[in-house]
């Protein structure tokens, strides 16, 4: 089996991810922060070190601010819904998942606000400070497209926002562990991002960086090891935000995975994924018929002539080939393609795949595409 789904969850996770997993729920899964017993202290010193291996990857300097998620989607709909307030407008841009678009929707029907997006095709800066509007007070955005890698500079977002005075909420989903990330030196108002794809966490794992190290809003309401005797969560991170148990074993497979990205190196991994990219895009190049789309991050999607992109996809996985096919969560670039109706087939490494994966790949569907 060949798997280029990594966009989605990475795999195979690293050998030291599996084992520090294996190590945590056979000897010390205990409760963090509810009891005082070695199991549950251990636990949660663990979970602290986590944090402390993700802020030191975002270059920022508040462990605490690390609040941990089940994945994107939970961090996306944590900050924009305790972030953003009522009767503004929001900016996006025009290549969102569903994980921004749906809650801000959620957000228009209740609180008034309205939404809109900049154009990524030209001019990133002007297309931005084009779209702001005077009621605008939040930009929210992903700075690396799932679908067809496109890239916004994380500098130029944060630039506006610090001169403007907007939120800034980034969704880092799939720029995090292919990309050097720096809050240092590109705050923004909170960072989201999955566990279990480049940073090799298992699913389950998630978490938001927050610049501010106190809640604004409730979010989840429920025992949070502190304070019991209060009626209310508390208002500093993270425990105003991490209401009932933590997924132990995820965030500690999270944090190996960090620790994993800071042994390889962010350079080297940047430099595999370019290289694999290009092979298989020159690969694609190649072949009769193969619509290719724009890529970058270690992502390409792609058709062959106006077959169903699940057709393709199929024939692939019938021969050892997973890939993802269709709309990908995020409609709005499908649009952008003219791909709404057909899908697009997207390929996504790691920088645990080789080239001889790609070069099967592009044999196995010259192969596909001649059964057809």
């Amino acid at each position: 089996m060949i798997y280029f789904d990594n966009a989605a969850t990475s795999f195979p996770k690293p050998p030291c991810v599996i084992d520090d997993l294996n190590y945590c729920i056979r000897k010390y899964c205990g409760n963090p922060g509810r009891s005082s017993h070695s199991l549950s202290l251990k636990a949660a010193e663990e979970i602290y070190a986590a944090r402390e291996e993700i802020s030191g990857l975002l270059n920022a300097d508040s462990p605490e601010s690390v609040v941990f998620t089940y994945n994107a989607t939970h961090a996306l709909n944590l900050a924009i819904k305790t972030l953003i307030t009522k009767n503004c407008h929001v900016l996006t841009s025009d290549f969102e998942h569903n994980s921004v678009i749906r809650p801000l929707e959620a957000l228009r029907k209740k609180t008034n606000i309205q939404y809109s997006a900049f154009n990524t095709g030209g001019d990133i800066e002007a297309a931005i400070i084009t779209a702001l509007r005077e009621n605008t007070r939040a930009i929210v955005c992903s700075i690396a497209s799932n679908v067809t890698g496109d890239e916004i500079d994380l500098n130029i977002l944060s630039k506006i926002a610090r001169e403007r005075n907007l939120t800034l909420i980034i969704d880092a989903s799939q720029a995090i562990g292919h990309r050097d990330i720096d809050l240092e030196r590109t705050p923004c108002d909170a960072l989201c991002a999955p566990g279990h794809k480049a940073l090799f966490g298992i699913q389950g794992s998630g978490f938001v960086y927050f610049k501010e190290k106190e809640r604004r809003e409730s979010f989840i309401e429920g025992g949070s090891g502190s304070d019991s005797r209060s009626r209310v969560m508390p208002l500093t991170l993270p425990e105003g935000y991490e209401g009932g148990t933590l997924a132990t074993p995820a965030i500690v497979s999270l944090k190996s995975g960090v620790e994993y990205i800071k042994r390889v190196g962010i350079n080297v991994i940047e430099r595999r994924l370019s290289l694999l990219t290009k092979m298989a895009v020159d690969g694609l190049s190649e072949i009769k018929g193969i619509n290719l789309y724009q890529d970058g991050h270690g992502v390409i999607s792609f058709n062959f002539r106006n077959y169903p992109s699940s057709i393709i996809a199929s024939a692939l996985d019938c021969k050892g080939i997973c890939t993802r096919s269709g709309l990908h969560c995020a409609p709005s670039v499908h649009e952008r393609l003219g791909t709404l109706e057909q899908g697009a087939v997207r390929v996504s490494f790691s920088c645990l795949n080789t080239e001889r994966e790609v070069k099967a790949f592009l044999y196995i569907l010259k192969m596909c595409i001649l059964e057809l």
